[in-house]
């Protein structure tokens, strides 16, 4: 009788320790001394250490560099120049139409070209600045993607670790139960079977937390092998309804102003092409240093016949109205890519959302409850063994799929506010 409560107490003990695994989540597997890995850590690190979004930087500061140079004269020519003797610069000095010459001519643009030039250049920046914001955009959302596969693949590892060393006490007392007649093969058996099952599970968690490791380091700026402590307890974020998402999206999605910024620049140069038509004006100065004569200075003033129209300015209209069009083609496009994108992000964290509250308020007790009536019932004989060890691999499950779900809805959720900007903002205004 003894032997047998003994047994009863330890399948218990064994038993329990998952049943309160998702009230309790525990930390990752791997206990470290290392402060744990928060989500604003990489996303900071990222913002600071990546050489792309540093590449995309340097890229707005040098088209910034171009609006200057756009509106700026043209270089001035200098001609010097003799006549009279083929030795350069020497003049026959009997002769009065012999000289040396100096001439200096400046172009100026006339009809605003220069100051059409500094504004087709300035919606340029405009397009790298968004080019900018959507790689910073891009970048920390796959960085919060993959601090949530982190995540999702400590805990999945650390449950079934923790399961894995229960269900040994499991198959041990199985194991004792069977020496003394009080339990079959059988039941050790697949109390094994499922210890190597979890082994295996735990093997392949291992390796998806590796290579969710090496993405992180790789978008922090790091040695891929860097190691990384366990990352922070994830707290769920508010989703707003798609009704305030979609107004947000509009107003400050990235390459939907840079689409709007190519519109803008080609309806300058379509104004610019235009221009073309209107001559430049080129001005001089000349000087002339004759032998035995006074010297003489004069001025020179010169404009460009645009008499090959046809085949410039005029084809150069219709380039420019040609790139408009497609310009505002790719707005179209893009506009109706960021309504499918944030649908598409949207209807996952809805489905993730449902998803944790039926994990969270119905299948995970539920699951506890038919483990702990199964081991109540295996206790007093009324269910084999087989029946506590299917709920124990089934609860195991849930426990799982519960992290996964989570990291699933906070990864739509990065995702989203890649298209909306800071949802926390948006959330704002909507409270407003």
């Amino acid at each position: 009788m003894f032997r047998k409560l003994l047994f009863a107490f330890l399948f218990t003990a064994a038993i329990a320790g998952v049943a309160q695994e998702p009230q309790s989540p525990v930390s990752g597997s791997s206990a470290s001394s290392m402060q744990p890995l928060t989500l604003d850590d990489v996303v900071r690190e990222v913002i600071t250490s990546n050489p792309a979004i540093a590449g995309a930087r340097n890229t707005v500061e040098a088209q910034r560099r171009r609006v200057v140079q756009a509106g700026a004269l043209p270089d001035p020519s200098l001609t010097v120049s003799w006549m009279g003797d083929p030795v350069p610069f020497k003049t026959m000095s009997m002769d009065p139409s012999s000289y040396r010459g100096l001439t200096v001519m400046q172009m100026f643009p006339l009809g605003g070209k220069r100051e059409l030039r500094r504004e087709m250049a300035r919606k340029e920046v405009g397009a790298s600045e968004a080019d900018q914001l959507a790689t910073v955009r891009r970048l920390t959302a796959e960085a919060r993607a993959a601090f949530y596969e982190y995540f999702y693949n400590d805990k999945a590892l650390g449950i079934t670790n923790r399961n894995k060393a229960r269900l040994n006490q499991i198959a041990d007392i199985s194991e004792a139960r069977y020496k003394v007649g009080k339990a079959m093969q059988q039941d050790v058996l697949r109390a094994q079977v499922e210890v190597s099952m979890l082994l295996q599970r735990s093997v392949a968690l291992e390796q998806q937390r590796q290579i969710a490791a090496a993405r992180l380091n790789t978008l922090m700026g790091r040695p891929m092998d860097a190691p990384l402590p366990p990352a922070a307890e994830v707290q769920k974020d508010a989703l707003p309804d798609l009704s305030v998402l979609a107004p947000a999206a509009e107003a400050n999605d990235p390459m939907l102003k840079r689409e709007q910024s190519m519109v803008d620049r080609n309806k300058v140069a379509i104004t610019m092409a235009r221009k073309e038509y209107v001559p430049d004006l080129s001005a001089g100065y000349m000087y002339q240093q004759r032998s035995m004569m006074p010297d003489m200075h004069g001025l020179q003033f010169t404009i460009n016949l645009p008499i090959f129209y046809k085949s410039k300015q005029r084809e150069a209209i219709a380039q420019a109205k040609q790139e408009l069009s497609a310009a505002e083609r790719s707005r179209e496009a893009r506009h109706l890519e960021l309504s499918y994108e944030l649908k598409q992000m949207y209807a996952m964290a809805v489905s993730a959302d449902k998803m944790l509250d039926l994990y969270d308020e119905a299948i995970i007790p539920q699951a506890e409850l038919a483990l702990r009536s199964a081991q109540s019932s295996y206790s007093v004989g009324t269910v084999d063994f087989l029946t506590v060890v299917t709920n124990f691999s089934t609860i195991h499950g849930y426990q799982i799929d519960y992290y996964r779900q989570l990291a699933d809805y906070e990864i739509a959720l990065a995702r989203i506010e890649a298209l909306t900007g800071d949802l926390t903002q948006v959330i704002s205004k909507e409270a407003k």
